[in-house]
């Protein structure tokens, strides 16, 4: 089961104690999978639902004081989708019907993203990257859920999948306030225990490639210096160079994968001095002045 698929799980069987919290729930649901509704005959359509919404669906319109509840199935090669019929009282189509907008109190806000996300909602596992979004039917209900999660403090950005508004959330911390909101504190303690694996692992890598980097400088660096005193003792000019490069040649030749810092300590200088001393040994070998006089 994907993780989506298991924070779904987790909101649909949620319960709704509120006659409003359900309402907006129910509200979120239908205009997420472009339900539709004939007002004269009270029945709200709700077309290929999943089978946990269609059962949440089904649980909310009941509690709600739906008349009858009833849906059919289609068949498909990977999986059965529902469609819901429920006959609503009257004051519940007017309610369901209402145009796009932030619900005044707190808890029908989340209700209502919770409705959104169990119809169009997605996210990704953490080890994955960080993605959360809504898809919802138009572009006013995605300024609707855009505004909604503001009033939530959760940051949001609107885009478009060819021509499907999208409403998504990109950053670790925004992804599990929403979660929270939503009432998925199981998948909020899965989700951060993924994240903290996954800004471990990144750490462990960081520190790898910059050890690996360090590395790679340090050998082509004493791979250079060690030609340069090869070349210099060849020549035989290696014993004419004063006793500070004579000093770090020797120490160098011993030493090939010592570091600079290594190099300092043995010869009890600083590490800019044996730097120094190196490639004066280089530029020597090279045939070039120094620009200093030899020391």
């Amino acid at each position: 089961m994907s993780f989506a698929a298991e924070v779904k799980a987790e909101l649909a069987g949620l319960t709704s104690a509120r006659a409003c919290c359900q309402l907006h729930e129910l509200r979120g649901a239908f205009h997420s999978v472009n339900g539709d509704i004939d007002t004269a005959g009270r029945l709200a359509r709700f077309p290929l639902l999943r089978n946990l919404l269609a059962r949440r669906v089904v649980r909310l319109t009941r509690a709600l004081g739906a008349a009858e509840s009833r849906f059919q199935h289609h068949r498909t090669p990977h999986q059965t989708l529902y469609d819901v019929e429920a006959q609503l009282p009257t004051a519940l189509v007017a309610s369901l019907v209402a145009l796009p907008g932030v619900p005044e109190r707190a808890c029908d806000r989340k209700a209502l993203l919770r409705g959104f996300f169990l119809g169009c909602g997605s996210i990704n596992a953490p080890s994955a990257r960080y993605h959360l979004e809504f898809v919802p039917p138009s572009v006013a209900w995605a300024e609707a859920v855009q505004a909604t999660l503001a009033e939530l403090s959760v940051r949001s950005g609107v885009s478009t999948r060819g021509a499907q508004p999208l409403v998504y959330v990109k950053d670790g911390n925004g992804i599990v306030r929403t979660l929270s909101l939503l009432g998925a504190s199981r998948s909020v303690m899965e989700f951060e225990s993924l994240r903290i694996v996954r800004e471990v692992r990144g750490l462990v890598n960081r520190k790898l490639n910059f050890e690996t980097a360090n590395l790679g400088k340090t050998v082509g660096s004493a791979v250079r210096q060690l030609a340069a005193i090869e070349q210099l003792e060849r020549g035989g000019r290696l014993g004419g160079l004063p006793p500070a490069l004579r000093d770090v040649a020797r120490l160098r030749r011993g030493n090939p994968e010592a570091a600079l810092a290594e190099l300092a300590a043995r010869l009890r200088v600083s590490k800019s001095a044996v730097n120094h001393r190196l490639r004066r040994l280089e530029l020597e070998a090279a045939g070039a002045s120094p620009s200093e006089p030899h020391s």
